[in-house]
């Protein structure tokens, strides 16, 4: 598979044109006194701008050609990668497309809207500071403090134009059978009326392997949807060259054609599942040493710099003996889930959280929630979705039934869109039994105390740090328990920031606090896998393995000896 830095490699059409770079910008008003290039929000460098006041309403407009003979039985389609929070999009001067939610994608059909020659896109963006709307790390108090940051407001990931079909694609959703040896595909379209869209398959093996034609499918749509099930080649003898492991990342590619649309993806044979309180995939124990990634960058902030920035993080986890990423707080640019899927490297997706608990917190969460699995379902790297963290959004969740009932409603929405991955509850401590894996947060874990976690009984029925494992009324059910962030270690040399509990003084110091606490959670037979926080510095927040410019505070294959460390070691 050849990357053609397009904003989404697991849903891309041909012909379609990129929108970033340089737009017209302002504060408040429609007065556009500013230019800002755009995907980059106005509090970071990259932006052209970089002011970190706080600004509720912010403008944005561009000109943009477009030849009507291009369009002749034809769609254009606008496409926002993503936009916080709420936007609300013209196409000259005509209202096409509005949008809540900062971190998901939405498009407007403007084939209508559009002259030949020159058109104008204005978009209004609100980002108030609101505490029941997802959040993540940004900051709302109008300051930096403890672990929140400089927010992201307005356009911050990808603009682009599409030209699809009169009859178009709007998803590819493909749900893989290992057992069976089979895909299940779903196809959702602009049109009510009766159609045959044709799919075809091809394996697209890691390291240039011989790739396979694996069959197509013609496929009824009707009233917007159609589906098939494709029976895949038998997997015996070339079992290696199909599946996705995270030695082989093997993908899967699929075109679709629907009259004179046409779109490409792809998807990952694998599976995840639960045994006996441990974690399989596809079909054999997986232990995950995953690194805690907020994807934050000192020049950009949310936004990565550039493709090549999103490799590097997950080329340099590897190196220090990672398998996969808790991508913290953040919906990823799709292209990061693109690089772990074709990096052999796991992913658990995260939902950004609230910091209060009202009505709308259950509407705005769930929205995102939906259209987050969405959008990412068809990348195998992703094999978890959080759906809270540590009881934010919702910090009366140990003795509050209502509070329970909505994590309990989240973790079931994630399970009715997805039955082919694991899905945590609230992440770190007081989870109720409605979760597949019981998940602890415990940085004051030392060398000295690992004890505390050596029977299960005391795991279970005790506290994570300083809160209970379980809710109120919680029972355990059997889950694989992982402790899912720990460390935070800093350096003394770092004055300016801070880390948990006491600084290391030294390297060797900071690696005699490291190791016995990582080795006790590989070697204890207790634990299905870890999550050190965390992968690089992030502004205040100075206890990373990575500086903000990804430069190594440690040797990496000193890190790779720790965290790669096998059980019999």
């Amino acid at each position: 598979m050849i990357n053609k830095n397009v904003p989404r490699p697991d849903f891309e059409r041909e012909e379609w044109t990129d929108l970033n770079g340089e737009w017209e910008f302002s504060f408040d008003e429609p007065v556009f006194d500013k230019k800002i290039k755009v995907p980059f929000s106005y509090q970071s460098e990259m932006s052209g701008i970089c002011d970190t006041e706080v600004h509720h309403v912010v403008w944005y407009r561009k000109e943009f050609d477009v030849e009507k003979s291009r369009l002749m039985g034809k769609s254009l389609l606008l496409k926002f990668g993503a936009v916080d929070y709420e936007a609300e999009v013209y196409v000259n001067q005509i209202h096409a497309a509005g949008h809540r939610g900062g971190h998901t994608p939405f498009e407007a059909d403007i084939t209508g809207l559009v002259l030949e020659g020159k058109n104008i896109i204005t978009v209004k963006v609100m980002d108030y500071s609101d505490e029941d709307k997802p959040r993540g790390k940004q900051t709302w108090t109008g300051e930096n403090f403890a672990c929140w940051y400089t927010p992201t407001t307005g356009i911050w990931q990808s603009v682009w134009l599409e030209y699809a079909g009169k009859t178009y694609i709007k998803r590819l959703k493909a749900t893989p059978d290992l057992e069976r040896n089979e895909v299940l595909c779903e196809i959702f379209i602009s049109s009510m009326e009766k159609v045959t869209a044709e799919i075809s398959f091809r394996s697209l093996p890691a390291e240039g392997g011989t790739e396979m034609d694996l069959g197509s499918l013609n496929v009824v749509c009707e009233n917007g949807y159609g589906k098939g099930i494709l029976a895949l080649p038998d997997l015996d003898v070339r079992r290696e060259e199909m599946i996705w492991t995270l030695e082989k990342p093997n993908l899967i590619g699929m075109e679709a054609r629907l009259l004179n649309d046409k779109v490409s993806g792809y998807f990952g044979l694998r599976s995840v599942c639960i045994s006996n309180g441990r974690i399989l995939l596809n079909g054999e124990v997986l232990y995950q040493r995953l690194i805690l990634d907020q994807g934050y960058w000192k020049q950009s902030l949310l936004t990565p710099p550039d493709e090549e920035s999103i490799k590097k993080d997950i080329i340099l986890a590897k190196q220090m003996g990672f398998n996969g990423a808790r991508k913290h707080q953040k919906i990823e640019d799709p292209r990061y889930y693109y690089w772990a899927d074709r990096l052999g490297f796991l992913v658990w997706g995260e939902m950004p959280s609230c910091y209060k608990c009202t009505d709308n917190t259950l509407k705005n969460t769930s929205a995102e929630l939906t259209e987050f699995i969405e959008r990412d379902y068809n990348h195998p790297s992703i094999i978890t979705w959080v759906t809270v963290n540590e009881s934010w959004g919702m910090r009366n969740i140990r003795t509050d039934s209502s509070q329970q009932s909505l994590a309990n409603m989240l973790y079931y929405q994630a399970k009715a869109l997805d039955r082919t991955r694991l899905v945590s509850g609230n992440d770190g401590w007081e989870q109720t039994e409605n979760t597949d894996i019981l998940a602890l947060h415990d940085y004051e874990l030392m060398p000295e105390n690992t004890g505390k976690y050596e029977s299960m009984e005391e795991i279970i029925n005790g506290h994570a740090e300083r809160r209970m494992v379980l809710a109120d009324g919680g029972k355990y059910g059997g889950q694989p328990v992982l402790m899912t962030e720990y460390g935070g270690i800093a350096f003394t040399s770092e004055t300016e920031g801070w880390g948990y509990y006491n600084k290391a003084g030294s390297q060797e110091e900071f690696l005699k606090r490291l190791e016995p606490v990582t080795d006790f959670l590989i070697k204890s037979r207790k634990f299905s896998g870890f999550c050190y926080t965390q992968l690089t510095d992030v502004m205040q927040e100075t206890n990373g393995l990575l500086r903000e410019d990804r430069t190594p505070k440690l040797p990496l294959e000193e890190l790779k000896r720790i965290f790669g460390k096998k059980s019999y070691e």
